[in-house]
């Protein structure tokens, strides 16, 4: 409270209170803090309630006149935040009116005085329906004194935020591209704006010494409303990038910034525009312009790998690969075949198209990771298409990294899967899947330490993805750190779209601990959400009550397999194995080798087997897998019980 014969720092309007030092909006005792940009446009609203104020008026408010940024669009998201913090549609305002094309007008309740900054005129604004009748003449010298204090304050204010500001530290380290918005007022050009936040997001990630967040973790916040700095936070980075694309027929607008997250200081602002035929120029424009701005200098390499993405692309070609990377993120057999099918029409339209070639070859591994269409034919294809991709583009780091996964997973190469992901760390080392496939590299040969650093680096680039998620789970199970494994799997229940398959895992890791109970519920209810019948999950679950849990399994084998469809062989032989049966489940080893299962790369220390090591017919199956490697016996073997290979 202010003493006597001192200002009120307080400005009172309906059910709001802002302090105009520290900028705090109080609502009902609830509080928050308004941004810099958002509370200079109150200030300027209350100051001439039931005024129009233009738009440049505020324009002038907000920057100075030397400042290089996208006025309008700056103001816009201001007033849209104030909008937000308020609780004040545009379409139904109770407190700011919005006049199109000229300004804003402050049309609430004001309990406080506030004078003119300009003519000086006081006004008094009343709750009655004569809001804007002038009063006494004793409240025009009350009046005099409330604005004086008001912009007094106002102004200690922004000084103070000012030389808080000044003291933040500059340098950034790590910065996120906020998904472009769209304004072309067509929902259908989303995947537009979507592709053009993802090559900037490629582009800046050629830059060694600073971490990019990856597009999955990105995509998150796309039409969410909150805080930068909040976002800044649950990211981890320095700095955020933040804008929205215009398209109209063949001409685009690009207009972007860069906020210093933990002050939400806007460091820097520019627009683009250009002919949408030279889209990848265009955004290579933009990705050095910030870089310049975070006084970051590329390598030689880095800025040739930079150049080279500014060759023209077809429009038609461009519009099909987006689209296919809009249906690849969806992860169902129809929608990952759809994908391939955009980017084989990609590849078509611009043979040269490098991207499309890269993402036609994962899509093909993803279908046949799940055998639709046939194995062999969706290999072939993949093959191919990587082929093509490192002959146009020898240092492209996606490709390498899908050359990595073509070798760990289907050549069953260790060497040169180790060499392709590094290659892909090495040309693109904010990308995730270099990592990852290392990660998994790693954890095949039993190097869990080297394994758990790599995945580590690929969440700290893609913190919000669910597949990176789900393979550090993966990986800590691999390692027998059942307690960490477990505590991810279940922070994956709120992350995965299909949260059956973090619950096998879940089930599988109290298998291991001995915790028979918590596995058959965990297990139960990942067949459940995966559609079992009651009839089934009842049986199963007296299964387990009245003799066990490998009683379950073996139950399970005569009432699940039989409804299953598309089962893998690995899965299978883990089910046998855990029943009891090792013959079965040897047999179904020996047929998921051959069918290269996915997963069988991870035989070596996959826990579900432990049952089988010692038996002479796996350890040869082993050796078999360690051979074909072309690498020695797995050094998980010596770790975990396993004997030398025959």
């Amino acid at each position: 409270m202010a003493q006597p014969g001192q200002p009120s720092h307080q400005v009172r309007f309906g059910e709001f209170e802002l302090n105009l030092q520290t900028a705090e909006l109080c609502n009902n005792g609830r509080k928050s803090t308004l941004q810099e940009h958002p509370c200079r446009v109150l200030v300027a609203l209350l100051e001439v309630p039931g005024q129009l104020v233009l738009r440049e008026t505020l324009k002038k408010k907000l920057w100075p006149a030397d400042t290089f940024v996208d006025f309008d669009q700056g103001l816009n998201k201001a007033v849209n935040r104030l909008r937000e913090a308020l609780g004040d549609p545009a379409e139904d305002p109770r407190l700011i009116e919005t006049l199109p094309r000229k300004g804003y007008r402050f049309i609430g309740r004001v309990d406080t005085v506030v004078e003119h900054p300009v003519s000086g005129v006081p006004r008094q604004i009343s709750p009655n329906a004569e809001r804007f009748a002038p009063r006494h003449n004793k409240l025009k010298l009350a009046a005099g004194v409330l604005s004086l204090a008001l912009i007094v304050a106002t102004a200690g204010w922004l000084v103070l935020r000012t030389a808080q500001q000044s003291r933040a530290p500059h340098s950034i380290r790590s910065i996120a591209v906020l998904p472009l918005e769209n304004l072309s007022g067509d929902s259908a050009e989303d995947y537009f704006a979507d592709g053009m936040t993802d090559e900037l997001i490629t582009d800046l990630g050629q830059i060694e010494s600073l971490r990019v967040i990856s597009r999955t973790s990105i995509l998150q916040y796309k039409g969410v409303r909150k805080p930068l700095p909040q976002i800044a936070r649950e990211l981890n980075v320095d700095a955020v990038v933040e804008g929205t694309v215009m398209r109209s027929g063949n001409h685009i607008r690009i207009t972007a910034q860069l906020i210093q997250a933990q002050t939400d200081k806007h460091l820097w602002g520019e627009s683009f525009q250009d002919d949408v035929h030279d889209i990848l120029r265009l955004q290579n424009d933009i990705a050095q312009a910030i870089a310049s701005q975070i006084r970051v200098k590329l390598a030689p390499p880095q800025q040739g790998a930079a150049l080279k993405t500014s060759r023209t692309v077809s429009l038609g070609a461009y519009e099909s690969y987006w689209k296919g990377e809009y249906l690849l993120d969806k992860m169902t057999p129809e929608a990952v075949q759809q994908a391939a099918d955009y980017f084989q029409d990609a590849a078509v339209k611009d043979p040269d198209y490098v991207a499309a070639y890269y993402k036609l070859a994962g899509a093909y591994q993803i279908l046949r990771a799940i055998g639709s269409p046939p194995k062999n034919e969706s290999q072939s294809k993949a093959t191919r298409a990587i082929s093509r991709a490192l002959a146009l583009d020898p240092l492209s780091g996606p490709a390498h990294a899908s050359k990595g996964w073509e070798a760990l997973l289907y050549d069953l190469d260790f060497t040169m899967a180790e060499a392709e992901f590094k290659k892909a760390v090495e040309l693109s080392p904010n990308a995730a899947q270099g990592h990852q496939g290392l990660a998994e590299t790693y954890a095949a040969v039993g190097q869990m330490d080297q394994a758990i650093l790599e995945i580590d680096r690929a969440r700290e680039l893609d913190p919000h993805s669910f597949i990176v998620n789900f393979t550090v789970c993966r990986i800590l199970y691999f390692a027998r750190r059942y307690d960490e494994a477990l505590a991810q799997c279940k922070v994956n229940l709120n992350l995965d779209p299909e949260p059956h398959r973090s619950l096998w895992y879940i089930g599988a890791i109290y298998q291991a601990k001995g915790m028979e109970a918590d596995a058959a519920n965990a297990f139960l209810q990942a067949w459940e959400d995966s559609g079992a019948a009651p009839n089934t999950i009842a049986t199963l679950r007296n299964a387990q009550k009245g003799a066990g849990l490998r009683e379950m399994w073996r139950v399970s084998l005569q009432v699940i397999r039989p409804v299953v469809r598309k089962e893998s062989p690995l899965d299978i032989a883990s089910v046998h194995a855990w029943a009891g049966d090792k013959n079965q489940a040897l047999g179904w080893l020996r047929r998921a080798f051959e069918d290269r299962s996915f997963g069988i790369v991870w035989l070596g220390v996959d826990p579900r087997f432990d049952s089988l090591r010692s038996d002479p017919r796996f350890q040869k199956l082993v050796s078999k897998l360690g051979f074909t490697l072309g690498a020695p016996v797995l050094s998980s073997q010596v770790a975990y019980g396993n004997p030398s290979s025959n």
